[in-house]
């Protein structure tokens, strides 16, 4: 049997954008939705237009899929605390990309238990809602809890990862890499932008973010390189590098290590090509 029934603990922009495109498939329902705060529970409840708001203290008891939609830090205490309150058949998972679900002490009860990290941006919940059908999600569980994982993200977009619990943290290090750290440096690009008063960069750095994510996804990311270190410009890579260094002296050092990240992908490009032309 595979629940249907969805509780919602917490009150995040994951929890929402997961739910609001859970309940367009009437495979699932929605149940309680629960928060110490029940104006943020009403207000989860009014924008997805269905489901039960509910404080903590409210709460009487929990069945069928629980998401535990709170930050990593809290989500072992929340657990323990609405732990007594489940009864029968019970799933329960949490959205952290770092932490996997053995956090979730059900093994002995004979419930499933989960990790569903979906691999997109929430900072903006109608950007969110409106790539949910494209979201590629990171998995793991329990076998029970795998069964109801798999079913939730085949509703949504039926792009998913199988991990092993072993393997969360790197799994979550690579996405911090490919999306926060990507961030990270689109925001030095925007500085250089407004210092040097070069208007419309909110419509360069996407554009070129874009393509070459597109590029990375049909050759990965050693061919997709472009640009002066590509070519072997080492007169651009070193008159650029000593502009990065005036306008960014407290990173002074990332623009060295960043080429030489460049350089290393240029050296593995070659050898592969080297070797497929039989040489050495």
């Amino acid at each position: 049997m595979v629940l249907t029934v969805v509780n919602v603990v917490g009150t995040s922009k994951v929890a929402f954008c997961i739910c609001k495109t859970l309940f367009a498939n009437s495979e699932f329902e929605p149940g309680f939705v629960v928060s110490r705060d029940i104006q943020r529970a009403n207000w989860f409840v009014k924008n997805l237009r269905c489901g039960l708001p509910t404080t903590y203290e409210e709460l009487s008891e929990l069945s069928g899929i629980v998401f535990v939609a709170v930050p990593d830090a809290v989500i072992e205490r929340v657990f323990s605390k609405i732990k007594p309150r489940m009864t029968g058949r019970v799933c329960v998972f949490h959205f952290s990309g770092f932490l996997s679900s053995s956090i979730f002490d059900v093994d002995d009860l004979d419930w499933g238990r989960g990790s569903i990290h979906p691999n997109m941006s929430f900072s903006d919940i109608d950007v969110a809602l409106k790539s949910m059908e494209r979201c590629f999600f990171g998995i793991e569980g329990n076998d029970y809890g795998m069964t109801v994982a798999r079913k939730i993200v085949n509703s949504i977009s039926e792009k998913f990862i199988e991990l092993d619990e072993s393997s969360k943290t790197a799994y979550h290090l690579a996405a911090v890499i490919a999306s926060n750290f990507v961030t990270g440096l689109s925001h030095l690009a925007e500085r250089l932008y407004s210092e040097y008063k070069i208007d419309r960069f909110r419509d360069i750095i996407p554009q070129l973010i874009r393509q070459t994510a597109e590029n990375i996804s049909k050759v990965g990311s050693v061919k997709a390189l472009t640009g002066p270190v590509s070519r072997g410009d080492w007169n651009v890579v070193e008159k650029e590098g000593q502009i990065f260094k005036q306008n960014f002296t407290e990173y002074s050092q990332l623009y060295d290590v960043m080429i030489d990240i460049l350089r290393e992908m240029v050296y593995e490009s070659n050898r592969k090509e080297n070797k497929r032309n039989g040489g050495f």
